[in-house]
């Protein structure tokens, strides 16, 4: 099963809403608090059910010694990976080595590249976004796949 994360660290109650409508595993936050208040949800943040760099770490893939070290940081944890001009083969090598990598994407159609890369995909999408439409349409993608 696909995971389906949004980052809301830029706070938009609408984006938060819309992402739990849509079906959102993980909403990543500055706190739990206003995620909380809207609804039961998992959450990545300081006082969160997972925190950034203890159970999740964030890493730009910039050449082969960043993509090594999201690789070994995924043997204990979730990696959200980003990168300024993604290319499928760093996504493919890592996809290749953990079942943990949550790709960063900015719309429907990154989530569905990330989500069939070797096949396998990696393990979810973080949604990075501050338009409501675009959490309905990433989710509508990352659900469809489930089917």
């Amino acid at each position: 099963m696909k995971e389906f994360w949004v980052d809301a660290r830029a706070w938009k109650k609408e984006v938060v809403t819309a992402a739990l409508e849509s079906g959102a595993d993980t909403i990543v936050a500055e706190e739990s608090g206003k995620v909380r208040a809207l609804g039961r949800v998992r959450v990545v943040a300081p006082d969160g059910d997972l925190a950034i760099g203890r159970d999740v770490w964030e890493v730009r893939i910039a050449g082969k010694e960043s993509e090594e070290n999201a690789a070994q940081l995924a043997k204990s944890g979730y990696v959200i990976v980003s990168a300024e001009d993604w290319t499928v083969i760093p996504l493919e090598n890592l996809v290749a080595q953990s079942d943990r990598i949550i790709a960063a994407v900015h719309d429907a159609g990154e989530a569905e590249l990330a989500l069939q890369v070797l096949e396998k995909g990696v393990a979810g999408v973080l949604l990075q976004t501050g338009d409501p439409k675009r959490v309905k349409e990433t989710g509508a993608v990352v659900h469809r796949g489930q089917e």
